[in-house]
């Protein structure tokens, strides 16, 4: 393994991670008393630390061991996070974020608030040694361990913590391993083990060896780099049940002994320096698990050890890439049951037994290409529990109280559109926070709404497709002014009839705003412009709908899936072109009677009142200087930013799912073609972008 495979796989896993701690801190705001929650955050904190100082990480796992600290001690303290800690907790997350990049990229700096940070921690940390110095004061019985773990591992406040987490009937075991480095190949994993171990009771404490841990660039993951590992459970368990667990490691690589439980004559106390009070142990499950949810835990063992049932479902991790691959692959055997289907001469044959055998050949392909596509969608879930960090942030900057509501968090989409959806609904959360919702509290509550502003996040199907919704209940937005504004910097002229939604798209226009003030999140003019760029590389368009003091909806909507596009087949010029089904409102023949030329203005159709423009796809691609009448050709109607126009095309084939392929380097370079597609005929179709289309007739 190369060491930028090595990198790759760290990223990935520090990324879930951490995206994951943003989740986490602001779910446990809402309740700072679950201590579950605050478990599961150290945890992942604890992890993060470890694969830092694996992969020689050492500045990220510095600064997260500190982090590991804070979090430790409320765990096994009664004080409760206040808000300003949690605030503490997000900028540490941000921290983390920045100095991993900067490591990656080999920047020894670190951020500007570091230190402001750090100090933050240390603060919070310091606040308990003097509740320390009592409980050690008032500590009148201990263990009685071998010696020479007593002396080594321990000092007093382990011995503290430990005796008041034993349960009744509980004994204490010391699990010593040391592990020789080709473990690997033998089946052994550490998280495995420790799984293990938590279910037959609770690990209080562990110690690992890392001294030999190599740097990065001669870092082995075949080989074993952890020495040494010294565990102590807490278990009702009769010790030759748990001592099972360890039948597949060589005698010489570990030893199992129960701690005996004597009291023996206390120390004397002697005075703490500051310095000398431990924090942040390396816990790894403290879970307080009842006899109940001990027994329903049973069945979720991991397979592989010993001879537990094991009910778990695998997962197994897969490259996006390789799904790409086999959807490519799954794509030439559609075309290629399509072409034996459509073949003029296995036609002529007439067999029925040859049909048949066609026919379930296509029912398979089918089967696999939908099962090979769910493979490819996941839920929206994720990105929209990482918007709640957004709406923080943004509510704070601008001091507005509000609510973020989510609904559909489990519908699927392509998870390439997952990716890409961040940044767009980022921006338009924060504009909805921003210059959605009033300034002040009183200004909601003289309008008959609650003083807490409300932004609701919902994803649905809608016709086939997906619709992501950002909807606010603040003032709206103000169509004269908008309209005057586009006016203004010559978008549109004063006497164009718009309706609301095109005048409202004018928004999304490159540097178009009409703040008053440009705040720290928005009003630049910028944001809109990226969301409608970014949405139509989907393949999707956003609509915009307000009234105004009721509040705007945004709504993105795009395709299932990037790998399958459900589109118009049409003919022009003699090639075939697919138009996304998403842009098309209806096709027709108009008669001679609805067809227009207004001169300086162009050719139009008058579609029940609407005067839509014509675009002759022939003229706007150049593909030819044929002419033909309105009224013998075929119109799509298609629906854009700009508003509704007309499509005039030399016939409509019919309506098809097909997949989708990327164009080669010269044909990428047109703006007007977003892919390409092999038509069960073996011939090529060009994929329409329409939006640069239009943009390019106009």
């Amino acid at each position: 393994m190369t060491k930028q495979q090595i990198r790759d796989i760290f990223i990935e896993e520090a990324t879930e991670i951490i995206e994951k701690l943003d989740v986490d801190i602001i779910n446990f705001e809402d309740n700072p008393q679950d201590k579950d929650l605050l478990n599961e955050l150290f945890r992942g904190v604890h992890t993060l630390k470890g694969s830092a100082n694996s992969f020689g990480f050492t500045r990220l796992g510095e600064f997260v061991h500190h982090f590991e600290d804070v979090l430790d001690y409320y765990r096994n303290s009664d004080d409760i996070v206040n808000p300003q800690n949690i605030d503490l907790f997000l900028s540490s997350v941000d921290i983390i974020k920045d100095v991993m990049w900067r490591e990656v990229d080999g920047n020894d700096g670190v951020p500007d608030n570091y230190n402001d940070i750090l100090v933050g921690i240390k603060s919070i940390l310091s606040q308990s040694t003097e509740e320390t110095k009592v409980e050690l004061d008032d500590l009148t019985t201990e263990f009685s361990e071998q010696e020479e773990v007593i002396e080594n591992n321990f000092d007093e406040d382990d011995i503290f913590r430990m005796k008041n987490m034993l349960k009744y009937g509980e004994e204490l075991y010391h699990i010593s391993l040391t592990l020789d480095d080709d473990i690997f190949f033998r089946g052994f994993d550490h998280a495995r083990l420790f799984k293990l171990l938590s279910d037959e009771g609770q690990i209080l404490e562990s110690w690992w060896n890392m001294d030999g841990i190599l740097p990065l660039e001669e870092f082995n993951p075949e080989r074993s780099s952890i020495k040494h590992v010294d565990i102590f459970l807490a278990s009702d368990k009769p010790s030759d049940e748990i001592e099972e667990l360890f039948e597949y490691i060589d005698e010489h690589e570990y030893s199992f002994v129960r701690v005996e439980r004597e009291v023996k004559k206390k120390p004397e106390p002697q005075p703490l320096k500051d310095e000398d009070i431990k924090f942040g142990r390396r816990e790894i499950d403290n879970e307080v698990k009842t006899s109940g949810r001990r027994e329903n835990d049973r069945d979720d063992t991991i397979a592989g050890v010993g001879r537990r049932k094991n009910d778990a479902r695998s997962f197994v991790k897969v490259d996006t890439t390789k799904l790409d691959e086999l959807f490519d692959s799954i794509g030439e055997m559609v075309i290629a049951q399509n072409f034996l289907a459509e073949n003029e001469e296995i036609k002529k044959i007439k067999s029925e037994g040859i049909s048949k055998t066609i026919n379930v050949l296509s029912k398979i392909t089918r089967l696999i290409q939908n099962r090979v596509m769910s493979l490819r969608m996941v839920a929206v879930n994720d990105t929209f529990e990482k918007m709640k960090r957004v709406a923080r942030d943004a509510s704070k900057k601008v001091n507005k109280e509000i609510s973020l509501e989510i609904d559909g968090a489990d519908t699927e989409i392509d998870k390439t559109m997952v990716d890409a959806l961040s940044d767009p609904l980022i921006h338009i959360m924060r504009n909805a926070i921003d210059h959605g919702l009033e300034d002040c509290a009183e200004d909601r509550v003289a309008s008959g709404k609650t003083a807490i502003g409300v932004i609701t996040l919902r994803a649905f199907h809608r016709g086939g497709n997906i619709a992501i919704e950002v909807s606010d209940d603040g003032r709206g937005i103000n169509r004269d002014k908008v309209f005057s504004k586009a006016v203004e910097r010559g978008l549109i002229d004063a006497e164009d009839d718009l309706t609301d939604m095109q005048v409202f798209s004018l928004i999304m226009q490159a540097g178009f705003s009409t703040a008053d003030a440009i705040s720290d999140i928005s009003g630049r003019g910028v944001g809109l412009d990226v969301v409608r760029s970014s949405i139509e590389k989907l393949h999707g368009r956003v609509e915009i709908a307000s009234e105004v003091g009721k509040g705007s909806t945004f709504t993105i909507l795009l395709p299932l899936t990037l790998a399958i596009i459900d589109g118009m087949i049409v003919k022009s010029a003699g090639d075939t072109f697919i138009i996304p089904t998403l842009t098309v409102v209806e096709s027709f023949i108009p008669s001679k009677e609805i067809v227009h030329s207004i001169k300086r203005k162009g050719e139009f159709v008058d579609l029940r009142g609407e005067m839509i423009p014509v675009v002759r796809l022939n003229h706007v691609l150049e593909i030819g200087d044929e002419k033909p009448d309105i009224w013998e050709s075929t119109l799509m109607c298609v629906e854009s930013e700009k508003g509704k126009y007309a499509i005039l095309v030399d016939d409509l084939v019919g309506r098809q799912q097909v997949v989708i392929k990327s164009l080669g380097a010269t044909l990428s370079r047109i703006k007007e073609l977003s892919g390409s597609a092999i038509m069960g005929s073996g011939e090529i179709a060009l994929i329409l972008n329409v939006e640069e289309l239009l943009n390019r007739d106009a």
